[in-house]
């Protein structure tokens, strides 16, 4: 796996990581992240870590890139799947609790 490669990959763990730090911070900020979405949460990042060990790995001992795309892609997209099931159920817990105390 090219050096470039490798830095498209990481950029794009970058961002999932991101991502995961701001939903993290705002459910902890409203007080709307209980138990089980941080249990959610705590199993994504291990996948995503995971993910990051095996781009670092394969850009060291130069693996074929052809050979990483196809476990990348399928790895990234089902972690980034996760996280969008994971913002549309607090997001919608959200909007039930704003919708109950509203009434």
């Amino acid at each position: 796996m090219s050096q470039n490669r490798a830095a498209v990959q990481r950029r794009k763990l970058d961002d999932l990581s991101r991502r995961l730090d701001a939903r993290t911070r705002e459910f902890a900020q409203t007080g709307e992240f209980s138990d089980v979405h941080e249990a959610l949460i705590s199993q994504i990042r291990q996948r995503h870590d995971k993910l990051r060990t095996k781009v670092d790995a394969a850009a060291r001992e130069g693996t074929s890139w052809d050979l990483v795309r196809a476990e990348f892609t399928r790895d990234h997209s089902s972690i980034f799947d996760d996280l969008l099931q994971l913002e549309e159920r607090l997001d919608v817990d959200a909007m039930k609790k704003r919708d109950s105390t509203e009434k």
